[in-house]
């Protein structure tokens, strides 16, 4: 599969999650480059200056939550929420429903297997590829 899909953001706490999934992303060879944060405030810093194809969010993170994070990319214009797999091991009919109402519309529940994730990041891809040729 190729694509001309740039960057990846891994936002969580665990950097053992964060480089469990850069290594499924990477292994995918889809992407360009793959950048981490772990915590909400350095994830929003990055956002600020750089443009990413995906987004992995933690939902619970330090300084900013996931939730917090969620409602800065909805805030901005060069964003797309529909960039964005929500990831918690705790997901609470209530801490969904705000995670709707902010826009977000893909989850991934900890724990989580290899193809799983590449399956959530696979249907990601065929969207944002249908999005380029549409326009």
């Amino acid at each position: 599969m190729t694509t001309e899909l740039e960057d990846v953001l891994i936002v969580d706490d665990d950097e053992d999650i964060c480089e469990i999934l850069a290594e499924y992303v990477k292994a995918m060879g889809v992407f360009r480059n793959v950048v981490s944060a772990t915590d909400g405030s350095i994830a929003v810093e990055k956002l600020r200056n750089q443009q990413f194809s995906l987004i992995l969010l933690d939902l619970n993170l330090p300084r900013k939550n996931g939730l917090e994070v969620l409602e800065y990319i909805s805030g901005e214009k060069d964003h797309t929420l529909n960039s964005v797999i929500m990831i918690s091991g705790e997901f609470d009919e209530g801490t969904i429903k705000k995670a709707v109402e902010i826009g977000g519309r893909c989850f991934l529940a900890k724990p989580f297997s290899k193809d799983l994730v590449v399956d959530k990041i696979r249907k990601h891809v065929v969207e944002k590829l249908a999005e380029k040729k549409a326009s």
